[in-house]
């Protein structure tokens, strides 16, 4: 990983169109069971993200998902065909 001036310069620069480009700020590594592996696989397939983009994504939704649980919301999928709705608890 780049020093702190490296990573500050990074995230000054900017692309051609003028938009500032991410860049990694941490790292880490995770123990991953057998089915989620499976899970991020299929994510990966699926999606064509890579494994950062997919770890990225999930954990952006968990936070989604926790702060509006935590503030009184629901999680609730709907079938759109049949209307049918399923409250979705995580424990």
């Amino acid at each position: 990983m780049g020093s702190r001036t490296q990573l500050q310069q990074r995230a000054d620069a900017s692309n051609e169109s003028g938009e500032v480009e991410e860049y990694v700020i941490n790292r880490i590594t995770v123990g991953i069971i057998p089915k989620v592996w499976t899970d991020l696989q299929n994510l990966i397939a699926r999606t064509r993200f890579n494994r950062t983009d997919v770890v990225n994504r999930a954990i952006a939704v968990y936070a989604m998902v926790d702060e509006n649980i935590r503030n009184g919301n629901e999680l609730v999928f709907r079938d759109t065909k049949t209307g049918k709705e399923r409250i979705v608890e995580i424990v």
